[in-house]
């Protein structure tokens, strides 16, 4: 069977050659070669009329502005566990000064309540850093008044500095319909994911200003474009989150001045974090087919914004990043705009748990 299929394979090449060498195979191969090349220059094109946009460099990979990271000190909300967690660690590993907000204590390695795995069994990297690794934790609700986040501020910049990079990682879901769901809950999901990123930033942004250099990162999510069933506040607040992050990228521009701070939005898609619940602990075959394929791994996302963050650029990333397709879904027909939403809303089908990332 072997010397068949290499005998195959070797009389399609040798087609292919005899192809390529006559004029047609010759024009047609010409014609191919023009695409490719017409396609990656307007790629590239393209990538640099975005970077000249958002005041990135044109030509490089990092910023001037961001080459001594001794000097940063990076915040992070909900960076306990999750994808916040593992920024949190590789911020840390790079020696980077970290502070994380979150109102549950960071998980460690054997932790009972990392139900999902989210800490590798035998990775001694992935234990939770503390102060001696540049890392200082505090213990903060959200949602607290504000009374409260000054005086929180205020001892940050006390005992470790003013924070010149914003991560708002912190988010909530709970997977019920518009009726399920009571009014508690859905408070809730609005004040941590779409009112904390914007009194974060409040809090934090005129250093920023003040010195031209800063960065706030918004996780917000597909659901920025997409709104299904089960997911209607959620989808708001995220939708609300994209546009915090475009109108801060216009004020720091028009407003203040100060088009030097980075700002940057994320979109991941399903992300095996404790926000899934249950389905991010061991995906059955149902799980599976409702989410249509496996979850992302955290690591995945969590590792790519540290590195952006690092390049110091502002930018707009999604994950995985073939659904940037996504951006157009509202300018398309409505029976298509229902039909691609209608695909998708069976994915949080009760009984589904969920928590926060």
């Amino acid at each position: 069977m072997t010397n068949f299929n290499l005998d195959v394979v070797q009389r399609a090449a040798a087609e292919a050659v005899q192809a390529a060498n006559s004029p047609a195979g010759r024009t047609a191969l010409a014609s191919t070669a023009a695409v490719v090349l017409g396609l990656t220059a307007v790629s590239r094109f393209n990538r640099l009329l975005s970077n000249y946009a958002v005041g990135n460099p044109l030509f490089g990979t990092t910023s001037s502005q961001w080459s001594d990271w001794s000097k940063e000190i990076v915040l992070v909300t909900g960076g306990s566990s999750g994808m916040g967690r593992i920024m949190v660690i590789e911020f840390a590993k790079r020696g980077v000064t970290v502070v994380v907000l979150d109102r549950q204590a960071p998980l460690q390695k054997g932790d009972a309540r990392d139900a999902y795995k989210s800490i590798g069994e035998n990775d001694d990297d992935d234990r939770f850093p503390g102060p001696a690794q540049g890392v200082h934790f505090y213990e903060f609700d959200l949602t607290g008044p504000d009374s409260e986040l000054e005086e929180l501020a205020a001892r940050i910049r006390r005992e470790v500095g003013e924070p010149t990079v914003l991560i708002n990682n912190a988010g909530i879901g709970h997977g019920l319909s518009l009726l399920e769901a009571t009014n508690d809950q859905m408070r809730a999901v609005f004040a941590i994911n779409a009112v904390a990123p914007i009194r974060m930033t409040r809090e934090f942004l005129p250093s920023m200003i003040r010195n031209h250099h800063g960065h706030v990162v918004n996780m917000a999510s597909m659901a920025s474009f997409v709104t299904i069933a089960s997911n209607v506040d959620y989808s708001c607040t995220k939708a609300g989150l994209l546009a915090f992050h475009e109108g801060l990228t216009q004020e720091l521009k028009y407003r203040y001045n100060a088009p030097e701070v980075r700002t940057t939005v994320i979109h991941p898609h399903f992300v095996k974090t404790p926000l899934l619940g249950e389905a991010a602990i061991e995906p059955s075959a149902e799980i599976k087919r409702r989410f249509q394929g496996d979850l992302l791994d955290p690591r995945t996302v969590a590792v790519g914004v540290v590195e952006h963050v690092l390049a110091g650029k502002s930018g707009q990333l999604f994950y995985p990043p073939k659904f940037a397709v996504a951006t157009i879904l509202r300018g398309m027909p409505t029976w298509l705009q229902e039909r691609v939403r209608g695909q998708l809303s069976p994915i949080l089908t009760r009984p589904m748990a969920m928590g926060e990332k």
